[in-house]
């Protein structure tokens, strides 16, 4: 069984249990030197939750389920905990307790694979994946593996806005970097490398997406009877927007 990081998760309802993960970039390169392309996920496909530290694969009981959506850039889990049964609570409380300590990994299927080159190293191309199942961990493969926020009925909350801002200061140091190496590099009649180039283009696509998103959410002529799902969805690309800046 091969496993990968999650890269966050939000909880989306806590009395229901669900969840919606953004475990997958695609076109870049992971920590496992796999670059996953667009398409390699079945959009719609059924995928598990496995019980505390992959346990289901040892004859632990499974404590949820989802659905896999993917878009242009990111494969999502759309997931809920069994709440009706023990093992599928205490698993789901024990995420919500562990907030940003907690991490996670998903098993890996490859149908179709390929090996190459990829922004100047040997990596292994995801062509197609089978469905797997997710899992909480105590210690993912990954680094930077959590969980992002909870949401309660009332909508955002303040810690998810707390955790933006962070990132936010993630990003805006990597600028200052990047300002910094371009002015060394200028003084001696050169630019900034291919590599750097191109992720400054991503990073610089992503903060455009999040301006997008967020004046959606600020908009001037507000709905006096807002759709809440619509505006949880609005909040949620926001938040997914500067977890991509973060990555870039």
């Amino acid at each position: 069984m091969q496993v990968k990081a999650l890269r966050g998760v939000e909880i989306k309802d806590a009395d229901k249990g669900t969840v919606e993960a953004v475990f997958s970039t695609f076109n870049v390169i992971d920590s496992d030197k796999d670059v996953t392309l667009p398409g390699a996920f079945q959009d719609g496909a059924p995928w598990k939750i496995s019980a505390y530290g992959h346990r289901s694969w040892m004859g632990a009981l499974p404590v949820g389920k989802g659905t896999v959506r993917t878009t242009n850039t990111e494969a999502i889990l759309q997931g809920q905990f069994f709440m009706d049964t023990q093992h599928g609570a205490d698993t789901f409380r024990t995420v919500k307790a562990m907030g940003d300590l907690q991490e996670w990994s998903y098993s890996v299927h490859p149908l179709k694979q390929s090996f190459g080159e990829f922004e100047g190293q040997q990596v292994r191309f995801l062509e197609q994946l089978g469905s797997g199942e997710v899992s909480p961990v105590l210690a993912g493969a990954g680094i930077g593996t959590r969980t992002l926020a909870a949401k309660s009925e009332g909508g955002l909350l303040l810690h998810e806005i707390e955790t933006a801002l962070e990132a936010m200061g993630v990003v805006d140091s990597a600028i200052t970097s990047a300002s910094r190496v371009g002015a060394l590099r200028a003084e001696k009649g050169k630019s900034l490398s291919r590599v750097n180039a191109d992720a400054l283009d991503r990073l610089g696509g992503e903060l455009e997406r999040l301006r997008e998103a967020y004046a959606a959410l600020k908009s001037d002529d507000p709905d006096p009877n807002p759709d809440e799902a619509l505006a949880d969805q609005a909040a949620s690309e926001l938040l997914r927007a500067i977890a991509r800046a973060r990555r870039a």
